[in-house]
Order: C-alpha cells, then structure tokens, then sequence
C-alpha cells in the first residue's frame, strides 16, 4: 500500500507540476511539500499547521483531503505506539543484561591449592558469597530506577520545550489592522478595509449589535475567527475556492488565516479583503 507521501509525489508527477510550482499555488514552502512527500511529519510546527498543510496539498492535487488527513492520524497514531513499544524492549534488554552480568563474576580455581582453610570456616564463606550477589542485585535495581528517572525527567523537559515553542509562534503572529496600507500585494477587493464611524447621536448600544459577517475564499485557505470581547470562537477550519461560512457576531472580531489573499470578510459595512499575504491575523470592527 502507498504511503500518504507516494500518493501526492505521484498525483503532482502526473500532472507535470514541480514543487517549486505547487508551493507558489498552496502559499506552502516548498521544503514542508517535500518533508511531507517523504513521510517526514516531525517538521517544526504545530500539529494544526501540519494538517492544514496536508489537507490543503491533497486538495490542489485533486485528491480527497478527508482519506489523506485520516491516513495521517493513524500513521502518527501507529508511529507512536511503535516508539512505546521498542521503549519496553530496550528496559527488557537492559534487565537480561543485568541477569547475564552475574555470569561474568570470577569463580574460585579448584585447581589451585588451598591454604589455612579449615572445615569449621566453610558455611561462613557461603555466606559471604551471598551476601555479595544480594549487593550486586541492588545495584542494578539502583541503576535500573536511575536510568528511568532520567528518562521521565527528559520527557518532562521536552514536553515544556514544545509547551514554551508553540506559544511562541501563536504569539509571535503579526497583528494587522483590516484597514492597514503597507503591503505590497495590492487589495483585489476596492471596498473599504473598516467599517464607517457611526452618526453622531447614536446610541451606544448600536456598536453591540449582532450582525452577520461572510467569510469567503477564492483559494484554498485555514481561518479562525474569534469574538474580541468574550472570545467566543465563531469558525475555524478550511474553506476552499468558491467556499464561504456566515454566521452572527457582535462587537470586533479577530480573524487568524494562513492565506490572505484567498480571503474575502463581508460585513454590513462592506466586502474587505487583508491587505496582508501569507499567514497573518486581523481584526475586523
């Protein structure tokens, strides 16, 4: 059976398109469509951004994104399950190891003659010999707690590394206004990028109000929008071409997407589109 990656190498071969191509239509970096054309998922980025990637890579390449995305979670289910057991293989080894070890201890030459041994003295030999085995079995118990220790301790610190990583990159997400110019992609959209400031004399209750807003994409594109003053999530997942969602809000909303110029936000005030390309966040009044 083919892998997740030789089914989406041979669906961009056969269609005559280089990676260098399809990262220019998927807005993906070239080298992540090759780590995920070689099955190498342990790529630096949150598992969301990976399955985003994914879906969207099997969706240009006109294949199913629900049958590769869950392909994808039993290979990572099968990989980790794998890691557990060849960890319980290696304590396995190492407690044989222990065991075998006995067999190296040095044993008395009876061929060599015996001075100032007397019968009386025999058991209290035996006993000495016990003893010594009883030692070496709780030093390798010893060892045995010690090394498992540090293995728990090493777990711990690399689940906070990742813990410390991934807050850094949701945090580190630019932040730009609807309305902000400086982009070099020129809007495609000629509508206002904000909402107009309302009449003087209305009621301080009108800027709550619920309306509906559109969110509509002309490529494929992961969105996440969020209600500023509650942060209620309002929608989240992957819309591709021609693909909208509607739903109510009230108050500024705060919208996370990972293509802006495959994004359209309709309001009551008008149709806007990101004046940022690639990945960003805005927030819409």
């Amino acid at each position: 059976m083919q892998s997740i990656g030789e089914r989406l190498e041979e669906a961009r071969k056969r269609k005559g398109i280089s990676l260098r191509e399809a990262a220019e239509a998927t807005k993906i970096r070239s080298d992540f469509l090759s780590n995920i054309e070689q099955n190498q998922f342990d790529f630096d980025l949150p598992d969301i951004y990976k399955r985003g990637f994914i879906g969207n890579y099997a969706r240009y390449l006109k294949l199913s994104p629900d049958t590769i995305l869950t392909d994808y979670e039993s290979q990572r289910l099968s990989n980790s399950r794998l890691g557990k057991k060849a960890g319980s293989e290696w304590f396995g080894k190492m407690e044989a190891k222990s065991n075998d070890s006995a067999e190296d201890l040095p044993t008395e030459d009876s061929s060599q003659p015996s001075y100032g041994r007397i019968g009386g003295k025999n058991d209290g030999s035996s006993n000495d010999e016990t003893a010594s085995a009883g030692q070496a079995d709780a030093v390798n118990d010893s060892t045995f707690y010690l090394k498992v220790g540090l293995i728990f301790i090493g777990t711990l610190s690399l689940v906070f590394i990742l813990f410390v990583l991934v807050k850094s990159i949701l945090g580190g997400t630019p932040e730009v206004d609807a309305g902000a110019a400086g982009s070099t992609t020129p809007p495609a959209v000629s509508e206002s990028t904000q909402a107009p400031a309302p009449q003087a004399g209305a009621a301080a209750s009108t800027l709550a109000a619920v309306e509906l807003m559109t969110l509509e994409a002309t490529g494929t594109v992961f969105v996440m929008a969020q209600q500023r003053d509650d942060g209620k999530q309002l929608f989240k997942g992957t819309l591709g071409a021609g693909q909208s969602t509607t739903f109510e809000r009230s108050g500024k909303v705060e919208i996370v997407f990972t293509v802006g110029e495959n994004l359209i936000v309709e309001t009551a005030s008008g149709r806007v589109r990101p004046t940022v390309s690639g990945q960003a966040k805005i927030i819409v009044d």
